[in-house]
C-alpha cells in the first residue's frame, strides 16, 4: 500500500487489495495489454505462480489477436460483398453490346486496373437518326474514379439528348463537374456524333488522348477540342468534321493503353498501336477483331508487369 509504483493506492485500499501479480500481454513483441491479478492479504508469488500467468497472458495475447483478425477478415469480407455489388452496376452501366448501324462495324474492349474503374464509353442514340459516342478517362482508379465516372455519364446523356451543339454539351458537362468537384478530380472526354445517312462525324476533344483515323496508309489524328474537364468553368471547345469513307477505322483510347509499361519501363506507345492496327486492317479483318489484336499486341509487350491503369479501346469500321 505504500509502493510508490501504484498509481491508486486509495482506491487499492477501498477495494482490498493488498498484493497483485500483473503480466503483459505480449504477440509477437508487442502489447497487447496487461492482465492482473489481486490477494486480499500479504502474499508473495512464487515462480510456478508467476509462470503460470505469463503462459495465459500469451495465450489471451494470441486470443485478442486473433479475435482483432477475424473482425478485420468480417469487415474485409463486407467491404469486398459491396465492392462486387458496386462492379456489377459499373458493368451495367457499360454498353452490353456494340449498335447495329447499317454500313459500320463497331466493338469496344474494356479492361479495369482494379474491381472498380474511371474509363468508361457510351453509345447515345440521337435523332434524327444519329449516334452520340463517347470515351472518357477520369483522372484516378478505384472507387473515387468510378464515382465520378458515373456522375460524368449521367451528365453527357443528360445533355447530349436535349442540346445540339456539342461544343455546348461539353460546356455543360464541365460545369457540372467543375461544381461537385475538387481541383484535382478531373477527366478527359472524346465525344462524336455521327450521322448515319450521310456519314459524317463531327466531334470535340476535351484533352483526351486523340483517336486515330486510318484512311488507307494515312493516319490522322482527331485532337480538335480544348481542355480537361472539372478544371476550368469558363473553357471552351471548338469542334470539327469529316465523312467517312470505306474501309476507314477510327480507333478511340484512352491512356492506360498508350502508357502500357513493359519491364524495362518503355512505354507502349503510338507508334505500336499504329503498327498493331495496320496489321489487323491489313488482313480485313472485324472491328472486334482489330481490338482484340491492338490489346494483344499490347499484353506481348508488357509481358507480365503489372496494370497501373484502366483500358478502353473503341474500334469503329466503315464497310
Amino acid at each position: 500500500r505504500d509502493d510508490p509504483r501504484i498509481l491508486y493506492p486509495i482506491e487499492a485500499k477501498r477495494e482490498g487489495i493488498v498484493s497483485a501479480l500483473c503480466a503483459p500481454l505480449m504477440y509477437k513483441g508487442k502489447p497487447e495489454g496487461v492482465i492482473r491479478v489481486y490477494t486480499a492479504e500479504k502474499h508473495a508469488f512464487h515462480w510456478f505462480e508467476i509462470a503460470l500467468l505469463q503462459t495465459i497472458a500469451a495465450q489471451a495475447a494470441a486470443a485478442i489477436v486473433n479475435a482483432r483478425l477475424h473482425s478485420d477478415a468480417l469487415e474485409a469480407a463486407t467491404i469486398r460483398r459491396q465492392l462486387k455489388i458496386a462492379s456489377e452496376v459499373q458493368r451495367r452501366l457499360t454498353p452490353q453490346k456494340a449498335p447495329n448501324i447499317e454500313g459500320f462495324d463497331i466493338a469496344a474492349v474494356y479492361v479495369p486496373c482494379y474491381e472498380l474503374g474511371g474509363d468508361f464509353y457510351d453509345f447515345i442514340s440521337l435523332t434524327p437518326n444519329n449516334l452520340g459516342i463517347a470515351i472518357c478517362d477520369v483522372a484516378g482508379k478505384g472507387i473515387p474514379a468510378s464515382l465520378l465516372m458515373a456522375s460524368i455519364r449521367a451528365s453527357l446523356r443528360a445533355h447530349a439528348v436535349n442540346i445540339y451543339d456539342m461544343s455546348t454539351v461539353l460546356d455543360k458537362v464541365n460545369k457540372d463537374l467543375c461544381a461537385d468537384t475538387l481541383i484535382s478530380e478531373f477527366a478527359t472526354m472524346f465525344y462524336g456524333v455521327l450521322d448515319v445517312n450521310t456519314r459524317r462525324f463531327t466531334f470535340t476533344n476535351a484533352g483526351h488522348t486523340p483517336p486515330i483515323l486510318f484512311r488507307g496508309d494515312e493516319t490522322t489524328n482527331l485532337a480538335t477540342g480544348g481542355g480537361l474537364l472539372g478544371i476550368n468553368p469558363t473553357l471552351e471547345w471548338a469542334h470539327s468534321h469529316l465523312t467517312f469513307r470505306k474501309g476507314d477505322v477510327l480507333l478511340a483510347f484512352t491512356d492506360g493503353l498508350t502508357e502500357a509499361l513493359n519491364h524495362q519501363d518503355e512505354a507502349f506507345g503510338q507508334d505500336r498501336i499504329i503498327t498493331a492496327a495496320k496489321v489487323a486492317i491489313a488482313q480485313d479483318n472485324s472491328a472486334a477483331h482489330i481490338a482484340r489484336h491492338v490489346v494483344w499486341e499490347m499484353r506481348r509487350f508488357a509481358g507480365l508487369q503489372s496494370r497501373f491503369d484502366d483500358l478502353t479501346l473503341l474500334v469503329i469500321k466503315v464497310l
